[in-house]
Formats: structure tokens, C-alpha cells, sequence
């Protein structure tokens, strides 16, 4: 993957545990294009000291201007819980600091067909939403945006938001007033033809709007979700495999409790990934061999892949078998 070298040339604190950082080529050079939901994988140092990647998306600027073709400017929230790679750079990463980044890709890209557009974010979801309401509103194109949070002070960008919507933005808070709740049904219901529906957020939001935008006879087309909650775990009766890396001439026992990627990350390998729940696409890595059915457990790759096991998403899927064989 193309790698970008950048500087870290201005930070903000945008709520008390999200912090948007702008960051510029170390060449001065313009970096690639990119459109909204689009996001980049940022280099980190993830936990216990580890080389890692994590994906965060690209906002494209201000209320009131476009970032410069040399800059790309991104929302961290810090997860004191997480896996370490927003703590690095929310605690070492000052004015100055270099970076490399990858070139930016999507998963969650903005239709800009003729049509009524729902968006909805819950909590650090804003990061994409925001990046499409400045596409949308410079293009005199419809939509409506609902905005959770806590409170407004947990609201990354709800100024800016208000300057750019204005009646278009509706926020809604955890204090369960009546008149603040957000009926889904009736939003969704009231979508004239034709309708699409964007939604970051936690887990359970984007279940909850994807429900009812098929309940309301959305297709699989009209129905836009990007997830960062985990997935819930189930119970398995996984058992312990040896998995080689052929090129890189590593080998490692994965035991029962842990996953392929928890394992090469603890034995010192540098592996790339970024939500650890079989979702973004950064962690499939070709099969060479498997001596056992493979148990695809992710939410990325298509049933064709699945179903020929030509990648595996090592974060989540594993083997009923002895021995894999990984071309990295």
C-alpha cells in the first residue's frame, strides 16, 4: 500500500475525548483525491508497543473552506480502553510530529444521484456525515442529519453543523426528553422516492436504522452503514492451530482464546488492520493452504470468496484444522 509522509501541522480539541488533527505533505506535494466517507489509514503504535494501522476519516475541511490539495484533516476520539492507537496520538503526537499515512479509500461513498438523503451519526460517526453535509450543502443537494450524543458538549462539530445545515441538523441528546427522541420509523416513512439512507454510529444504532430503513422498503442499495462498535462475541468451541506466514518464514500457534491477528502481534509481527471485528477490509490476507475447513466469521468479504476460501480476515476467522498457510 502506497505510503504518504505528513505533518502534523495543527490540532483541536473538538470535545474532551475527540481531537481533529491536520495534517500536511512533508513535501508540500498534493496527496490523492479523495471524495466523502473516504478515509486513510494513519501508522500508530498500538499495544504492547506495537507497530499498527488505524483508519480514520477524512473531513475535507471547514464550515467555510476546502482543505488544500496537501492536506488531510481527521477526528481521533481517545479510547482509554482501546488498543492504544488513538491514545498515541492523541498523548505523543504534538505540533510537528511526522506520520505516514496510505493514499485514501472508501467503503461508505455518498450517491450523488437525484435523491432525498438521511444521514444519521451517533457519537465519532459525525467524521464521515460531517465530510458528506459539506459536500451536500455546496451542491444545493437534499438531505436531513440527525446527530446523537451525550450532551452538546460530545458533539464534534455541532457548531460547524449549525452554520452549515441550519434546519436541515437535528441533535438529540441522552436526556430522554419525549420532544427530543428520534422516531426512525417516521423519519425513514417519510422519505419520498428515490431515498438513501447514510448511518455511522455504535452497533446498535446502525442495526436499529438499517431495520427500519428495510422495514420502510429500502434496498440493500438505498441502505449506507459504516460500523466501528464491536460485534458481539459468541461462544465457540474454537480449538488451536499453527498458522505460517509463507513469506515471511513466521510461524505461530494461535490458541483457542485468541485470534490469528492477536497472535502475530504478539509475537513481535507487524500486521495491518483497523476495527479487529471482521468489518473495514484491512486484515484479508490470501490462503495458501489449510489443512481444515476455514470458518469465515467476518462481515467483509463476499460469499464467493467465502465460499472458494481464497482470503481469510485473520482479526476474526479461523480453521478447524491443525495448519494454515497465509501468503504475507
Amino acid at each position: 500500500m502506497t505510503q504518504h509522509e505528513v505533518i502534523v501541522r495543527e490540532r483541536r480539541q473538538l470535545t474532551p475525548v475527540i481531537r481533529e488533527f491536520v495534517l500536511v505533505s512533508a513535501d508540500g506535494d498534493a496527496l490523492p483525491p479523495y471524495e466523502p466517507g473516504a478515509h486513510i489509514e494513519v501508522d500508530v503504535e498500538g499495544n504492547p508497543g506495537t507497530p499498527a494501522a488505524r483508519a480514520y476519516s477524512l473531513i475535507g475541511g471547514t464550515a467555510t473552506t476546502d482543505d488544500p490539495e496537501n492536506t488531510y484533516r481527521i477526528a481521533v476520539e481517545r479510547e482509554a480502553s482501546g488498543s492504544g492507537g488513538s491514545r498515541f496520538l492523541h498523548d505523543r503526537i504534538a505540533l510537528g510530529s511526522r506520520l505516514a499515512v496510505s493514499s485514501p479509500r472508501s467503503g461508505f461513498a455518498l450517491d450523488l444521484n437525484p435523491a432525498s438523503r438521511l444521514l444519521i451519526a451517533g457519537g465519532i460517526g459525525i467524521a464521515p456525515i460531517y465530510a458528506m453535509v459539506r459536500h451536500l450543502v455546496r451542491r444545493d443537494l437534499p438531505f436531513a442529519l440527525h446527530y446523537l450524543g451525550h450532551d452538546p458538549q460530545a458533539l464534534a462539530y455541532r457548531e460547524e453543523i449549525e452554520h452549515l445545515a441550519g434546519s436541515r441538523a437535528a441533535f438529540h441528546y441522552d436526556d430522554r426528553d419525549p420532544e427530543n427522541l428520534l422516531d426512525l420509523a417516521a423519519l425513514v416513512a417519510a422519505m419520498p422516492y428515490p431515498a438513501h439512507v447514510y448511518v455511522c454510529g455504535p452497533r446498535g444504532l446502525n442495526d436499529t436504522v438499517v431495520a427500519a430503513a428495510q422495514d420502510n422498503g429500502l434496498s440493500n442499495m438505498q441502505i449506507h452503514a459504516e460500523y466501528f462498535a464491536p460485534a458481539p462475541v459468541p461462544v465457540r468451541d474454537d480449538t488451536g492451530f499453527e498458522v505460517e506466514l509463507r513469506r515471511s518464514g513466521v510461524s505461530v500457534y494461535v490458541p483457542p482464546d485468541l485470534s490469528i491477528l492477536e497472535t502475530l502481534m504478539a509475537a513481535g509481527q507487524p500486521m495491518r488492520f483497523y476495527c479487529g471485528r471482521g468489518e473495514c477490509g484491512f486484515c484479508p490476507l490470501p490462503v495458501i493452504e489449510a489443512d481444515g475447513p476455514i470458518e469465515h466469521r467476518d462481515h467483509f468479504l463476499s460469499a464467493d470468496e467465502k465460499e472458494n476460501d481464497e482470503r481469510l480476515c485473520i482479526c476474526v476467522s479461523r480453521i478447524k484444522g491443525t495448519r494454515l498457510v497465509l501468503d504475507a
